[in-house]
């Protein structure tokens, strides 16, 4: 089995669902008291977001290429980042760290393009919805087509993230704004929702959209499962 890396704290409700869905994989997979072999470098998010907020995405790198670093030295045979706004800067990631990086996109799309979809709406943080990165990649790299919320939808989506389920608050209140943006992107035309933040699988449920939900998360979590058990 191969060790998993995982660069955690962006923020932390997510990590802990990574460390759990990965343990509870390998459990699943191999039986008896397996669980993974992982290493995990935990940042403190809030100088990450205020990076992010200040467009500041070379200090987010900068900080992130460390940890990556610190996870190889830790024993690490591969790492992914629990976290999809941050993959804003996956290309210095990369080049920087010398370890096999799981990008989040490619497994979500993997799952998308399983099912026979190509109009996906994509729900995450206003980095994530419109910087581009994350779209780009699914529309080039695996032919999609991505919409994303507009106006208050939008709002809602973001503020949620930061104000709430970053901080582990996870509202009904939420979870209603999050129906209207899946019922707004369905009605575009949106044939599967991509759950394009690490936190939303803990506040959204498959009953909340008349689509498929794609969970990057749980999608990242396979692929690294995959990754770890091939010998």
């Amino acid at each position: 089995m191969k060790t998993i890396g995982v660069i955690g704290g962006l923020a932390w409700p997510s990590t802990a669902v990574y460390y759990q869905k990965i343990n509870e994989g390998i459990a699943q997979r191999l039986g008896g008291v397996h669980c993974a072999k992982l290493v995990l470098a935990q940042t403190d998010f809030d100088p990450i977001e205020r990076a992010q907020r200040d467009n500041n995405w070379d200090h987010v790198g900068l900080e992130l290429c460390k940890l990556g670093n610190a996870l190889k030295r830790a024993g690490a045979d591969f790492f992914l980042i629990a976290c999809n706004t941050v993959h804003m800067v996956a290309s210095q990631i990369e080049a920087t760290v010398d370890l096999p990086f799981i990008h989040i996109v490619d497994p979500t799309a993997q799952q998308i393009r399983s099912r026979g979809l190509i109009t996906v709406g994509l729900l995450g943080s206003r980095y994530t919805m419109c910087g581009g990165f994350f779209a780009k990649r699914l529309e080039e790299r695996h032919g999609l087509k991505v919409l994303i919320p507009e106006s208050i939808h939008q709002d809602n989506i973001h503020n949620a993230e930061y104000q709430e389920l970053a901080k582990g608050i996870f509202k009904d209140s939420t979870r209603a704004k999050f129906k209207d943006a899946i019922a707004d992107l369905t009605a575009r035309g949106a044939q599967a929702i991509i759950l394009g933040c690490t936190e939303f699988g803990m506040l959204v449920r498959a009953e909340d959209s008349p689509v498929p939900i794609v969970d990057t998360t749980v999608a990242h979590v396979e692929a690294a499962l995959e990754t770890a058990l091939d010998d």
